[in-house]
């Protein structure tokens, strides 16, 4: 399906892996870019502005990463360092054949750019529990974080043709 979907941006086919906080969006992008001789993975996580900037990373994905590509040459971002509480190094993205973006909101920030829309249709209460797995108790801010997912998730439908998937796990 990916290999034969067109290349909308320059020759690169962008695949967007969407879907709630600990859905698997993650596994699932590595998952197919091994399948995927040459595809690259970005995640979003990398771009966001700490815990307030949740969805705010969308112009720099277009101007820094996308459109770049769309152009035929490499895209870059700068990475936010979530230890130190700001953006570090710059981390080159290359014009590959596939470009795996994985993140919350991902189909609505790669519009216009996207081959393949991919979203994990999660329950909240599992993405709960790998939450806590992967990171330990759930913290006020992370709560709030899943709630905004929600509110975002509830405005914001998927565009047609859209690939859901039940769990990826």
């Amino acid at each position: 399906m990916i290999e034969a979907a067109e290349p909308r941006c320059g020759q690169v086919r962008v695949v967007a892996v969407d879907g709630g906080a600990a859905a698997g969006k993650s596994s699932l992008a590595m998952a197919l870019a091994v399948r995927l001789d040459g595809a690259a993975v970005l995640s979003t996580d990398a771009m966001l502005d700490g815990w307030a900037g949740q969805f705010d990373f969308w112009p720099r994905l277009r101007s820094d990463v996308l459109a770049p590509l769309a152009a035929g040459r490499p895209g870059s971002y700068r990475r936010y360092d979530w230890h130190a509480g700001r953006f570090a190094e710059t981390v080159p993205v290359p014009a590959s054949r596939v470009l795996l973006v994985e993140g919350v909101s991902a189909i609505a920030a790669c519009a216009g750019w996207l081959s393949v829309a991919i979203f994990l249709d999660v329950p909240r209460d599992v993405r709960e529990r790998r939450w806590i797995e992967r990171d330990g108790p759930l913290q006020p801010a992370w709560q709030a974080w899943l709630d905004n997912e929600d509110r975002y998730f509830g405005e914001h439908p998927l565009p047609a043709g859209a690939v859901v998937l039940p769990d990826a796990r």
